[in-house]
């Protein structure tokens, strides 16, 4: 569960108004990864959770005690020691970071009062339980060393480094104009990232929908001076409803179809994925507790593989982009040659010491200004720059076969995404898994489990009349099988263009293949295709004896000459009669 700082403050609120001044009588450790405060208040008694389980770190005060081991880990033993017959006397947030700090004062020698600090790192993987006094560390529930961390160790005895602070103005006591004005000026591809640049404790989900409320699109770069001024409005409207409810403002759930809640939000959800509940609660410990109360439900093995697909197709997609920005800073290879080429002309013109200087570029005679480095020689200088082209002409050659990998990677997952789309029995989507198993998508977690009671899937067969029949692969094995197994030589075989689809082979008994099946089975291409909702879906056609599978390429993989091209809508009526 991911919760954002903005929603923290509700927490630190809240938590203000029912534990501060109360008294710490025992600490308990339910489980390694969580802490378990009981503290007595003026008329009653109350608790607090912090659970760092998973990096799903959550704290809260629980409605329902967990059981408590026996025997205390360590880490509880020495809390005892130092907390319990403490007195919460601060709770603070560290801005809007997801860091809240309990100041606990107990009696020391001589009656002196001492203040230690409990400090809640709600930091997702790196979540960490840390206990202080005058800024050293005490002890912590995961230690961390220089060797894993080169900003900060967390370690008994070492000086308090808090997390990396966010930069960024606060959305809850900033001025909303100036807000927005900065988020406004920064470079960003849209202003949804621009915004959360800007911003301190917000993230994606709250950001858009502080822009659907002022109706703004997120992928706008640029706002006008009255969109500007609506965004403003609903800032500051946010501001003052927090700031007026404090622990009592309303709190929403995003909950997954694995029944469980993604993040909690102050604003009413506008922008909800397909899949996705809102629940509201009128508290934001409400929302806490119903979070950890439920129980995840695991996907079917469709869904579960349909996710892993998406998942590995948005990684590549970013990888692309960014092996595109590596190759554009390669690109000018050619300029360090030149630099070092006209440094080399020029040498006796450069003294060591030198941090540049001004030279004539002997391939166009203009005058160029070039960078040198003081310690070295102008020799070396000149080596370096060598040294600089040929790094670039080898990433440039290195950038392109990762391309090319990579876009080929995201080809074949585009099939299996077709293939998922049209796959309908447990036999088919076994195959699915298998092929992914096989392309190292997937690891076999149990390599000796069988699929003992799976036949082999079948490929569709429709009988359009006495004289002709077709043949759909709905996955990349059938596919293979129908266009190499199940297809002559002279059978006609159709695929969607350029998208990823099913093969379809049409069998005739004719010496030629009617028109009418003909249309038929693009119908059908089309429609066992991801372009199955689209219009004028472009249909490759041609015989099975141009389709050729290059040796060595992945399952579904052909290529093929002498195609004709037909464009379809499919007819989605049509489609249904002959599918029964």
């Amino acid at each position: 569960m991911n919760i954002e700082g903005l929603t923290l403050k509700l927490l630190t609120d809240t938590l203000n108004e029912e534990l501060l001044g109360s008294k710490i009588y025992k600490v308990y450790m339910p489980n390694p990864q969580s802490l378990l405060l009981l503290v007595r208040r003026t008329r009653d008694t109350s608790s607090l959770l912090a659970d760092m389980h998973n990096g799903s770190c959550v704290l809260y005060l629980p409605q329902q005690l967990p059981e408590n081991p026996e025997t205390p880990p360590t880490f509880c033993m020495l809390l005892r020691k130092h907390l319990e017959e403490g007195r919460i006397t601060k709770i603070s947030q560290s801005g809007l970071d997801r860091i809240i700090t309990l100041e606990i004062d107990l009696l020391g020698a001589s009656s002196k009062i001492i203040t230690k600090k409990l400090i809640f790192e709600l930091t997702g993987k790196n979540s960490n339980i840390i206990l202080t006094q005058d800024d050293v560390i005490i002890d912590s529930l995961k230690h961390v060393s220089a060797a894993q961390s080169s900003y900060r160790t967390i370690l008994p005895g070492k000086a308090y480094i808090a997390p990396p602070p966010q930069e960024g103005l606060n959305l809850l006591t900033d001025d909303p104009a100036k807000i927005v004005q900065t988020a406004n000026s920064l470079p960003a591809a849209n202003f949804a990232k621009a915004f959360i640049s800007a911003t301190t404790g917000v993230g994606k989900m709250t950001t858009l929908e502080l822009l659907a409320a002022a109706d703004i699109l997120p992928q706008e770069v640029r706002l006008e001076s009255s969109t500007c001024q609506s965004l403003a409005q609903v800032i500051g409207k946010l501001q003052a409803d927090m700031q007026m409810q404090a622990a009592k403002h309303p709190v929403y759930a995003l909950i997954s179809r694995t029944n469980q809640v993604k993040t909690l939000l102050v604003l009413s959800p506008q922008n909800v994925q397909e899949g996705m509940q809102v629940k509201e609660f009128t508290d934001i410990n409400s929302a806490l507790n119903f979070a950890v109360s439920l129980k995840p439900i695991q996907l079917p093995r469709h869904e579960q593989l349909q996710k892993l697909v998406n998942s590995e197709t948005a990684k590549l997609k970013k990888k692309l982009q960014a092996l595109q920005e590596d190759l554009a800073h390669a690109a000018n290879a050619e300029e360090q040659r030149m630099l070092a080429d006209t440094i080399m002309a020029n040498i006796y013109q450069i003294k060591k010491g030198q941090t540049s200087a001004e030279l004539i570029n002997i391939y166009d005679g203009e005058p160029v200004t070039v960078s040198l480095s003081p310690i070295l020689s102008p020799t070396e200088n000149a080596q370096a720059y060598y040294k600089r082209y040929n790094k670039y002409k080898r990433a440039q050659t290195e950038v392109r076969i990762q391309q090319e990998s990579t876009e080929e990677m995201l080809a074949y997952l585009e099939s299996l995404d077709a293939s998922l789309l049209t796959a309908t029995t447990k036999e088919e989507i076994e195959e699915i898994n298998q092929e992914m198993l096989g392309s190292g998508l997937l690891k076999d977690t149990n390599k000796k489990k069988k699929n003992a009671g799976l036949q082999k899937s079948q490929p569709l067969h429709i009988r359009l009349n006495p004289e002709a029949d077709l043949y759909i692969g709905k996955n990349n094995k059938q596919n293979d099988y129908v266009t190499f197994t199940l297809g002559n030589p002279k059978d006609l075989w159709f695929h969607t263009k350029d998208i990823p689809g099913s093969h379809v082979i049409l069998k005739t008994s004719l010496p030629e293949a009617r028109q009418e099946d003909i249309n038929l089975a693009v119908q059908l291409a089309a429609y066992f295709s991801k372009a199955r909702d689209g219009s004028n879906v472009p249909v490759d056609c041609v015989q099975r004896r141009y389709v050729k599978k290059p040796a060595g390429s992945k399952p579904g993989f052909v290529v093929f000459t002498n195609q004709n091209t037909y464009y379809t809508t499919p007819d989605m009526e049509l489609i249904q009669k002959y599918l029964k």
